[in-house]
């Protein structure tokens, strides 16, 4: 497999007519992840495949679901432009989405309002104090993915590509942001902002990250069957060991090590052969 970020040489590579398949990934750092201790799913992908099929990689760490599938916001006229185009052959064979991980983590924590101020609620424990802004930006992040869905639908070349994406995986919120060796850039994404609210119980952390990610999961598996060639893996205990997530398995605070990334696309990649949608 050949993997490019640029669509100007992805469109050189398909001229040389050697590709008998296309894949398509945008997303996050979950598909994009530049430091080599990481990787990322696209990476692990890329490396237990090795069949003759190009991949076009246009994510990049950091992206929100709110900008990727934002109405009329550039990368969503992209990504209509590469599902719709004559000029990239007959279709995608797979599109791999990541997408909603840094709508709802980070400053937004506190600064969008989603988890209350324990000094100021001190009766209320773990997601007893997530809010309704939280859950409306959950249900944004749906509502994005399923403008992407019709746009795909309504594309003569791609209207039955399979989509899938993932709802990441449990976490133990810690401080360790991102790094090389010992050269730590930040203090992480997640617990740095909730014990900056008060919340600085160990149980009570993960008792939120849970919540966060099963919100996630409810919704995106309410529109699941809405769509055609759709599907919406469960990953959330993939990197888990006696009931807890497995530290030996994460890089830093959100993104897991190359093994980890590598459990998760394996599984990925099984749930889609089982629903027939991984065809490559």
């Amino acid at each position: 497999m050949a993997v490019t970020s640029n669509i100007s040489e992805f469109e050189d590579e398909l001229q040389n007519g050697i590709y008998s398949k296309k894949i398509l990934v945008e997303g996050d750092s979950w598909v994009s992840h530049p430091f080599p201790q990481a990787y990322n799913l696209a990476e692990q992908i890329d490396a237990f495949d090795t069949h003759d099929y190009l991949m076009l990689n246009i994510a990049e760490p950091g992206d929100e679901a709110r900008s990727i599938f934002k109405s009329h916001g550039r990368q969503m006229k992209r990504l209509k432009r590469l599902l719709n185009s004559a000029q990239w052959g007959d279709k995608f064979d797979l599109i791999l989405l990541s997408a909603a991980g840094n709508d709802i983590v980070g400053p937004e924590i506190r600064d969008h309002g989603y988890v209350l101020n324990k000094r100021d609620y001190p009766g209320l424990y773990g997601k007893e104090l997530m809010t309704k802004q939280f859950y409306n930006a959950m249900t944004d992040v749906v509502k994005g993915y399923e403008r992407f869905l019709k746009m795909r639908n309504s594309t003569a070349l791609n209207e039955k590509t399979p989509v899938i994406t993932h709802v990441y995986s449990y976490l133990i919120p810690r401080e360790i942001g991102t790094h090389i060796g010992p050269l730590m850039f930040n203090k992480g994404w997640i617990k740095v902002h909730l014990k900056h609210q008060g919340i600085s119980d160990a149980d009570e952390q993960y008792e939120i990250i849970v919540e966060m990610l099963d919100a996630f999961y409810r919704r995106m598996k309410r529109i699941e069957n809405n769509y055609n060639n759709f599907l919406v893996v469960d990953t959330r205990k993939v990197l888990m060991k006696q009931g807890m997530p497995d530290l030996d398995l994460w890089y830093d605070e959100i993104h897991p090590t190359g093994k980890g990334f590598k459990k998760v696309a394996r599984y990925i990649r099984k749930e889609a052969q089982n629903a027939g949608l991984w065809q490559l």
